[in-house]
């Protein structure tokens, strides 16, 4: 008796349960319905309000170039239907505007023999509507005033540097690349291109590396430079090599007339590695180990000068040489 009254109080109240939730989604239903009509109701309405655009800014009076940022938006006063300002909200975020700097007259005011140019945006205010829709009245355009920092552009040509991450296969290696074009015209802010001496382009990596590349690579780009061309064809030899060892005799520069300068030892073992085909031609006179007189007035405490490699040939890689250092002796 007990388990039959228990069905029956489960039955009732899950019927109570399925009736509360239709009569929540007839609810729910009339109300999205009323909000979508409400919503359509507002947007035929006339509105006046600020939506904001993206805006990229073309075309510098020629022989300038702008140093400083421009907003990154513009706002916009408009006055329209809803439906139609919506839909210039949401294609402000697909499409930015343009605008074109070297169509309106940019003013110039001259305080402590500092420039300062300026634009007023209420010229541009034509262009911009028809940038937007003709459905729409164009009332504003804020900031109403673009303040540019201009400055004479320089020009000037510069070597490229090769940004090379190259791993070789086993007795290969690089031999003496050649760039096409070997230098760049760089142009930008006087302040900017004083500083270069030269552009890098964009890393080149490869492993196992054993035949001649040639590679198209862009040159990096910099902020507010300009480069001409901006792309460069790379040849680097990749070549067989050999090891190979010589005896350098060790030479003293800016020794005195009147002394002789003797080193312990005379010579350095060097080691290097050359490609097959210049081998016959290496000799260890084509290297030149030196130690510098002038170092040892600066350098009373020490008994050993320090050996430089000055002259080295173009065609070999891998150099290592022994001692790094050599005592002295000073003769009259």
């Amino acid at each position: 008796m007990d388990n039959e009254k228990k069905s029956q109080i489960s039955t009732t109240t899950g019927r109570e349960k399925v009736k509360i939730n239709k009569q929540l989604l007839i609810y729910l239903f009339f109300l999205v319905v009323s909000l979508i009509f409400w919503y359509l109701n507002a947007l035929s309405k006339d509105y006046t309000t600020d939506i904001y655009y993206a805006v990229n800014y073309e075309d510098f009076p020629k022989g300038k170039i702008l140093i400083n940022e421009l907003p990154a938006k513009i706002g916009l006063k408009v006055k329209g239907f809803g439906f139609t300002i919506l839909r210039c909200v949401l294609a402000g975020y697909v499409k930015p505007l343009s605008l074109s700097l070297n169509q309106y007259p940019i003013e110039v005011l001259t305080r402590n023999n500092n420039t300062q140019y300026f634009l007023l945006t209420k010229y541009a205010r034509d262009y911009i509507a028809t940038q937007i829709t003709n459905e729409l009245q164009l009332l504003d355009v804020k900031p109403d005033t673009l303040f540019l920092n201009l400055t004479d552009v320089l020009e000037k040509k510069v070597p490229v540097k090769l940004k090379l991450n190259l791993h070789f296969e086993k007795q290969y290696m690089q031999g003496h690349e050649l760039l096409k074009p070997d230098s760049v015209l760089i142009s930008g802010p006087n302040s900017i291109i004083d500083t270069m001496s030269y552009v890098e382009t964009r890393e080149l990596k490869k492993k196992k590396v054993n035949d001649t590349i040639i590679q198209s690579l862009e040159i990096l780009k910099i902020n507010k430079i300009t480069c001409q061309p901006n792309k460069i064809t790379a040849i680097i030899p990749v070549i067989k090599y050999t090891e190979i060892t010589f005896s350098i005799p060790i030479e003293a520069d800016n020794v005195p007339d009147s002394l002789y300068l003797r080193t312990f030892p005379s010579n350095i073992s060097l080691s290097c590695w050359v490609g097959l085909s210049d081998y016959d031609k290496m000799s260890p006179f084509l290297f030149r180990a030196v130690v510098d007189y002038n170092t040892i007035n600066n350098n009373q405490q020490h008994s050993k000068l320090k050996i430089n490699l000055i002259k080295i040939p173009a065609n070999v890689n891998n150099i290592t040489f022994y001692p790094k250092s050599a005592e002295y002796l000073i003769e009259k």
